[in-house]
């Protein structure tokens, strides 16, 4: 059995899934802060996927560009969250 698009599909939307549940979820904005990067790593792993499996015309490496501005993004919103995290707690 090979490993095809659906099964980097359905992976990507099982963590962009469980990353929105974990921002639904939590009642603080760290929280909420915090399940960011699950969404966005589902996000990234989907662009990647249909970059790779795409036809020969297009961009194959356009979707890995994507991913990394993504990841990109992740580390900035975890910088804010630290900062954030650092603000809130009492002296």
């Amino acid at each position: 059995m090979s490993v095809g698009i659906v099964h980097f599909l359905f992976l990507g939307g099982f963590l962009f899934a469980a990353g929105a549940f974990a921002v639904a979820r939590q009642r603080s904005y760290l929280g909420a802060v915090a399940g960011l990067p699950l969404l966005l790593a589902g996000a990234g792993l989907d662009l990647v996927a249909v970059s790779r499996f795409a036809t020969a015309r297009s961009d194959q490496l356009a979707g890995q560009g994507f991913a990394v501005l993504l990841a990109m993004l992740v580390f900035a919103f975890v910088a804010v969250g630290a900062a954030l995290n650092r603000l809130e707690t009492p002296r």
